[in-house]
């Protein structure tokens, strides 16, 4: 193996994951400072980096460390991206509506820890899950990345009904934290799902601009 001046690997097939925590860092700064649309938006960014990332990766012929350094940085990245982002927008908008009880703190602390549960039973069983080829057929409990899409399609209906975003977004992330480690198999989408996950992405996208131009928000 080649001699590396920095620890870690920094080739083009991890590029996307990279990216996924430095867009959710961005978000959560955003975040606490009250721009939850802007959050939501590098949320989203973060959400299509993932979509991604694994097929990219899968283009370069990698050795066992390399493989687990992926299979490690990617959980990471989905605890930062979909796990702590959402409870730091939650948290936030708690903040803003002069909420301090137990919806502020609880809620999001419960949300961080399941997909940390989830997301460490993932890694653990990655290589159980495997089919035949090499490839995991189905999750167990609903992923982490699922909010990348769930939370901005919500952010968009409160706004156009004038729904309180704080107790909407804490009922939602309440469920979602139990959805999370429920014990259920979701079969992994294929491509052709993806890329119309990511259109649709895009459509919401371009409504929350439409609805931040009218509303101000």
């Amino acid at each position: 193996m080649k001699k590396l001046l920095f620890i870690g690997f920094f080739g083009y097939w991890v590029i996307l994951t990279y990216l996924s925590i430095l867009s959710a860092v961005i978000g959560i700064y955003f975040a606490f400072n009250g721009n939850i649309k802007s959050a939501i938006i590098c949320m989203m960014f973060s959400g299509l980096c993932d979509t991604f990332d694994g097929r990219v990766a899968s283009l370069k012929k990698r050795n066992n460390i390399q493989l687990n350094f992926g299979v490690q940085i990617d959980a990471m990245a989905d605890l930062i991206s979909f796990g702590t982002l959402p409870a730091a927008i939650l948290y936030s908008l708690g903040q803003s509506s002069g909420s301090f009880g137990i919806a502020n703190a609880i809620i999001p602390s419960m949300y961080v820890l399941a997909a940390f549960i989830r997301l460490a039973y993932f890694t653990a069983t990655e290589a159980e899950s495997q089919d035949d080829n090499g490839k995991r057929a189905y999750f167990e409990g609903l992923p982490t990345t699922s909010v990348a899409l769930l939370i901005p399609i919500v952010f968009s209906v409160c706004n156009v009904i004038q729904a309180s975003l704080f107790i909407v977004f804490s009922v939602m992330l309440a469920i979602i934290s139990v959805l999370f480690v429920l014990k259920v198999k979701i079969r992994k989408p294929r491509m052709r799902t993806q890329i119309i996950l990511c259109l649709t992405g895009l459509a919401i996208l371009i409504i929350m601009q439409f609805i931040g131009g009218i509303l101000n928000v």
